[in-house]
């Protein structure tokens, strides 16, 4: 009784003062204590919100049951009769009455009872089924009961005690008719027992959940009620008193205009909190499937640029292949940043800002944006050349433009318009300031992109941040466009003002701090690939990366053993461990993850260096590789460069990861 307790409080994911106060006996999950008052109304809760799922569960298991008379005219053509009878003579009109009966006021009395009789009714049928069938050596008939724990314990609605009544009894009669009536063979009894007696215990742990839930969602109405009522009575004696302060200060009213004006911007302020912390409870939805989407591109985009890195350093300048080749890096190392982009928006990942011209950034979107335009559709800019630089990544930036000019694009469509684009610089001051949003006094860079479009109305303004919210058609959208955009803005210090019209046009002007004149353009260093001759065990799950990585090494000079297995790369070592210098493994693989497989190896040879490579660190923490002894964490996808750098660095000097 204490595990169920235990269990039921965890799955329901109540409090630990909602846990103390709701009683409820675990076995059969009635309400007891203080709370038994509210069995009562449980029932007819669950009643309401039962009866059409029910009605529609009877429709649905007669068309399933009556759908394997098809299966009896194949399997045993010979008993087919016997068997339709026993489905449309005697089952059938069983639904069919319950389902009439289904629309009586007294059915809500007797319901459960009735969903056990039908649940047993229709696996005794079943059952006769089987005992038929075994005369002609068919014994497969019994996973006919399987479905009906299926329907019984779920969709039928049918409450947990009531459910696993019906459901002992028919595996009760199941095995009486198969050991004294049928005298199945032993072997396909114990067969059939573990399919169909796991499937009926696996249905009372889902019907026991099911009502646990409905049990929980109910008790939290109470209690909501409850607390409204509470609040009520606060907010009646709040008012009294407000209307008892007024007359006070009825010769007060300066002040009282200062304490509104005051009270006006707390709630403002509250307001706008509020709006945040539910932008954050969104956006953790989506950080959960950015991890698992960045391991997966990262494995797709590390041979890609491996492979074109390696291409690049053994190509000569003259080659006709290399622009093409460039093409390709980029385009894969553009990949890259975007799903950095996602788990950066999605868990606050700090990018590597730095002072940045907007002005190539507008050029190079815009040059993109025009082979989706239309004809109709004209680009107009005006770009201040010397308006300074902003503390930003420019990946993101270019995502922001990217954004704003594809919805201005899919604004214009059908009709054409004007797309224009506005760099200036302005100064905020206090009066600015007060109007928008998190914005500071000071200088600021001001992009304005605006269009002549469909344009939107109030309503459609206060939501197009919400991730997921998108007026495009399905397909043509994810929703979460702008939500990044201003996620990027705002965590840069910045703010985004839209202002638009219906049938005129949108116009989305951002501000970002600015941070001096424009950056001086340094030419980027000559690349310097650094060499070894050691001998390095790569592990990787994924065959083409090991083969990229094979060849990436040899290129750089080493002498490398390739596994994609963790346990043959753990046989592989044992063998002959003093043969390696370093190990390079994946983090998520099957069987061994790659922390644990350092550990193991680090066990046999302490002195051994470790690389980890991963498409994602947040399970990764300086702790755990402090205390395994990792050297590195490299993120996918892996370059040429940094790969050949950190190798290097590891190997020739003694550093163990750290904070």
């Amino acid at each position: 009784m204490n595990i169920l307790k235990r269990l039921g409080r965890s799955f329901l994911g109540l409090s630990s003062a909602v846990q103390e106060s709701l009683s409820i006996n675990y076995m059969t999950l009635s309400f007891t204590g203080e709370f038994s008052s509210l069995e009562k109304e449980f029932h007819e809760d669950y009643f309401r919100k039962s009866i059409n799922p029910f009605r529609f569960s009877i429709i649905l298991a007669m068309i399933f049951y009556g759908a394997f008379a098809f299966l009896d005219a194949v399997m045993v053509p010979e008993l087919k009769e016997v068997f339709w009878l026993i489905r449309f003579g005697a089952v059938f009109p069983v639904f069919i009455a319950v389902f009439i009966f289904s629309f009586s006021t007294l059915f809500k009395k007797y319901m459960q009872l009735i969903i056990s009789f039908i649940m047993f009714t229709t696996g005794f049928g079943i059952i006769i089924m089987i005992i038929y069938a075994a005369r002609v050596e068919v014994y497969s008939y019994y996973a006919g009961l399987i479905l009906i724990f299926i329907f019984g314990y779920t969709f039928i609605r049918a409450r947990f005690l009531y459910a696993s009544i019906a459901g002992w009894s028919i595996v009760i009669s199941y095995e009486i008719s198969a050991v004294w009536v049928s005298q199945t063979p032993v072997t396909i009894l114990v067969n059939n027992n573990y399919f169909f007696i796991s499937a009926n215990i696996i249905g009372m742990f889902i019907s026991y959940f099911l009502e646990l839930s409905a049990r929980k969602e109910f008790y939290m109405r109470v209690l909501l009620e409850q607390e409204k009522e509470n609040v009520k009575t606060a907010n009646d004696a709040l008012e009294k008193r407000v209307l008892e302060r007024t007359k006070q200060l009825s010769n007060a009213n300066i002040d009282l205009k200062k304490e509104i004006d005051i009270r006006q911007k707390f709630e403002r302020e509250r307001a706008e909190l509020e709006k945040q912390l539910f932008q954050l409870q969104k956006m953790e939805t989506i950080g959960t499937l950015a991890g698992g989407i960045a391991h997966d591109f990262n494995n797709i985009l590390t041979p890609i640029l491996g492979y074109t890195d390696m291409a690049l350093e053994e190509l000569p300048e003259e080659s006709n292949l290399r622009f093409d080749i460039e093409q390709i890096n980029s385009a894969a190392t553009r990949g890259k940043d975007l799903v950095q982009q996602i788990l950066t928006f999605s868990r606050e990942v700090d990018f590597k800002k730095k002072p940045i011209r907007i002005q190539p950034i507008i050029a190079e979107v815009l040059n993109l944006i025009k082979a989706s335009l239309p004809p109709n559709v004209e680009i107009k800019q005006s770009l201040d050349p010397g308006i300074g630089s902003v503390f930003a990544d420019p990946t993101q930036i270019h995502q922001v433009l990217m954004n704003l000019c594809t919805n201005a694009n899919h604004a214009m469509m059908k009709t054409g318009g004007v797309l224009e684009v506005i760099l200036d610089s302005v100064l905020v001051d206090k009066k600015t300031e007060e109007k928008i949003t998190n914005l500071k006094k000071g200088e600021y860079i001001r992009l304005i992109i605006s269009d002549t479009g469909y344009g939107m109305d109030i309503k459609t303004k206060e939501r197009i941040f919400e991730p997921f919210f998108t007026r495009k058609e399905v397909g043509s959208g994810s929703g979460l466009g702008l939500s990044v955009v201003h996620g990027i803005i705002t965590n840069y210090g910045g703010a985004i003002v839209v202002d638009s019209t219906p049938n005129k046009g949108t116009s989305f002007t951002i501000y970002l701090p600015k941070v001096g004149s424009d950056p001086s353009g340094s030419e980027k260093s000559a690349r310097k690939l650094l060499k070894g001759d050691e001998q390095i065990l790569f592990v990787d799950d994924e065959p083409e990366i090991t083969f990229m990585g094979k060849k990436m090494l040899e290129n750089l000079g080493y002498k490398v053993t390739i596994k994609s297995d963790s346990i043959s790369a753990l046989e592989e070592f044992k063998n002959e461990p003093a043969k390696y210098s370093l190990l390079v493994t994946d983090q998520n693989m099957p069987k061994i993850e790659g922390t644990e497989l350092a550990f193991r190896m680090k066990g046999i040879k302490p002195e051994l260096k470790v690389i980890i490579i991963t498409g994602y660190s947040d399970n990764l923490s300086d702790e755990i590789l402090t205390r395994i002894g990792i050297s590195e964490v490299i993120l996918k996808p892996l370059r040429l460069d940094d790969f050949s750098k950190t190798i290097r660095r590891v190997l020739d000097n003694n550093n163990i990861k750290t904070d």
